[in-house]
């Protein structure tokens, strides 16, 4: 009988934490090879993943129990997460994925490539079809993936370079895919897999992200620029200078109130007040701020420090940094798993 009760304590009291935390943090290590969760509250990482090569980019099903992770090279395929587990249950690996031979320079070495490097991910609305950037395809592209079915569909060819994160818009269910080499930003309708239209974006636009009111928000790599977008009408409707630098990524909090803009030369990242268009603060992240994400909530922003080998925690309220959590060697992707499903 004691015995009985201590277990049926324990699990009732595991019960009551699980309900408490209302979201993790999925942190995408390069060099370990290792996708991690992590409690944001404690810092404490409860679950990981180790690949074959570099997790590079992610994301998760609406239900909270899956997650897909990119993993570019060596060899290139989609990892498919139990995420309650954090087993592999599966793994994308497609033709689309390889290319023929070729040089690269990758800063000081060059490279012999074979890879069609599938990096960006994205869900449809429903979750019934996954887009899969390859951003060195002989043709680039994107490859369509049914979930359901388990297997590749199709790939949709577009041509423009530098396809390098791409995203869907749950309201709209429209995909939005940034390419830094041609400066545009593609529309793709997800119910027809149908390009609706290409929209010229300056300064290298990679990152995106979407607001409450139906705007697109693009992050550009080379020109420290932010570019609204009306996504009703897919026209340009402001450029925010940000006062930054470098590389980053593009977030938007859920309730529509801040967005957020990291720059890796800079080492910081540009709160913006999206009512407004005005840069609020910059913010001083470590070296190497990657993706920026907010809690469901939009109180917290965490920042993936990829020299630092953390994820730094932000309170929104005085636009400070108030924990900096360990999380494998050099994080740079993430996304937020949210605890039973719940989507901003």
């Amino acid at each position: 009988m004691t015995r009985t009760l201590l277990v049926a304590a324990a699990c009732s009291l595991f019960a009551q934490v699980a309900a408490a935390q209302d979201h993790t943090i999925i942190a995408l290590s390069h060099s370990d090879f290792t996708a991690y969760e992590l409690d944001p509250a404690t810092g404490e990482i409860v679950s990981q993943f180790t690949a074959e090569n570099q997790p590079h980019e992610g994301v998760v099903s609406a239900d909270g129990k899956t997650i897909f992770v990119a993993i570019p090279r060596d060899p290139p395929y989609v990892a498919i997460l139990d995420a309650d587990t954090f087993e592999e249950r599966g793994r994308i690996e497609s033709p689309y994925f390889h290319r023929v031979a070729e040089t690269r320079s990758l800063g000081a070495d060059e490279i012999t490539n074979t890879s069609a490097l599938p990096h960006g991910v994205a869900l449809n609305r429903d979750g019934s079809k996954l887009y899969i950037g390859v951003e060195w395809a002989e043709v680039p592209g994107i490859v369509v993936y049914d979930v359901a079915r388990e297997r590749v569909t199709k790939k949709i060819e577009l041509l423009l370079e530098g396809g390098h994160f791409l995203a869907v818009d749950r309201r709209s269910n429209k995909l939005y895919y940034p390419h830094r080499d041609d400066d545009r930003v593609v529309v793709l309708d997800t119910e027809t897999d149908e390009i609706l239209k290409i929209i010229d974006v300056a300064g290298g636009p990679v990152g995106v992200d979407f607001a409450p009111s139906g705007e697109v928000w693009i992050h550009s790599d080379y020109d420290g620029s932010v570019t609204v977008i009306d996504g009703s009408k897919d026209e340009v409707v402001a450029v925010i200078e940000t006062g930054g630098t470098g590389a980053g990524r593009m977030a938007v909090s859920p309730d529509g109130r801040f967005a957020a803009s990291t720059r890796n030369d800079t080492e910081n990242v540009a709160v913006i007040d999206v009512a407004t268009r005005t840069v609020l603060g910059l913010v001083e992240t470590g070296p190497g701020p990657g993706f920026p994400l907010f809690s469901p909530d939009g109180n917290k922003l965490y920042v993936m420090s990829s020299r630092g080998g953390e994820v730094a925690v932000i309170d929104m309220a005085s636009l400070s940094v108030e924990a900096r959590h360990p999380v494998g060697v050099n994080p740079f992707g993430g996304t937020v798993r949210q605890i039973g499903g719940r989507v901003p």
